[in-house]
């Protein structure tokens, strides 16, 4: 049967087309999610896995598209950076599909959602897991790493940026994560195998590191106080007097509101550079209000409401 179109019927067509196109093009995504994925395509680095012997040749691979609601980021797990694998040897290549959402929608019940004690919290925007601050036998991995305690149950080692891999070859992040925008100076000879936090640039605002799966965006160590002056942002969790150590994870550690800059899910409302007019975000953290270890390092708790379906790190083609 031959279809008929009346004149008003094709102008709906033709605005709705139009609308949809529009939308194909990011109009609706904000420019400071769309602008921060790494890892374009083929230009992406070769990197290499200082654990393994000769050089690896693997390369970050992400892409995004998006709804008018969420973005979905389909990502194989590899950073953009060299890394070591350390004690969990070897990373491979995963097969990520991570929604977040677009537009973020602050708690409103007062009940904060605590982000998972173990496994992913955020994604980094090289499409690499974020963390949480316990490793697999329970304990505060960073804390470990630092010194602050003798692990009894299980050897955990972090290595370059404060990452390793661990079971299955997921390569994923506890600390740090800022050597996702740091570029060694070849011609000095450095390479990632010289990276620290004291290689950052604390003259200015840090980029976005990753999105935590309320949407929230994740900063480096580095942001704006109350005058508009670059400082490391401090969290404001400390070990529990005559007992903590971070043995016992998360358990180890307290909030006491204003120790640091940040509350208690390790996030502030501030300007960015993106968002002069001021967003919630996280950062990341070295250091607490005290000059202790940063715990949470990411972020403890959500501010907004989390994609549920993260914390099983869905799976689905990986990009090509």
């Amino acid at each position: 049967m031959r279809r008929r179109f009346t004149l008003w019927g094709l102008m709906v067509i033709l605005i709705l087309a139009a609308l949809t196109d529009g939308f194909s093009q990011g109009d609706a995504v904000p420019a400071y999610f769309a602008n921060s994925w790494l890892c374009p395509g083929s230009s992406a680095p070769r990197v290499d896995d200082y654990t393994t012997t000769g050089h690896d040749q693997l390369q970050c691979q992400l892409e995004v598209e998006y709804t008018a609601t969420e973005a979905m980021v389909r990502s194989n797990g590899i950073p953009n950076h060299d890394f070591e694998s350390t004690l969990g040897c070897c990373a491979t290549e995963q097969n990520y599909l991570w929604i977040i959402p677009l537009h973020p929608m602050p708690d409103s019940d007062g009940q904060l959602e605590r982000a998972p004690e173990r496994g992913p919290v955020a994604v980094a925007v090289n499409g690499a897991a974020i963390y949480g601050p316990e490793d697999g036998p329970g304990g505060d991995a960073v804390a470990l790493e630092n010194g602050l305690y003798r692990e009894t149950r299980q050897t955990i080692d972090l290595g370059i940026c404060g990452g390793h891999s661990g079971p299955g070859g997921v390569y994923h992040y506890h600390w740090d994560a800022n050597c996702l925008h740091w570029h060694p100076d070849e011609a000095r000879g450095q390479g990632f195998s010289d990276y620290s936090f004291e290689q950052l640039n604390g003259s200015t605002h840090s980029p976005i590191v990753g999105f935590a799966f309320d949407g929230y965006p994740i900063y480096g160590i580095y942001g704006w106080d109350e005058k508009g002056e670059v400082k490391e942002m401090t969290s404001s969790y400390r070990l529990k007097a005559n007992r903590g150590n971070g043995y016992n994870g998360i358990d180890d550690w307290e909030y006491v509101d204003g120790l640091g800059d940040l509350d208690e899910c390790n996030g502030h409302f501030a300007p960015t550079p993106e968002m002069p007019q001021g967003i919630y975000h996280y950062h990341t953290t070295r250091r607490n209000g005290e000059g202790g270890l940063g715990f949470p390092y990411f972020l403890l708790c959500y501010h907004g409401v989390a994609d549920e379906r993260n914390f099983r790190t869905a799976g689905g083609p990986p990009p090509r």
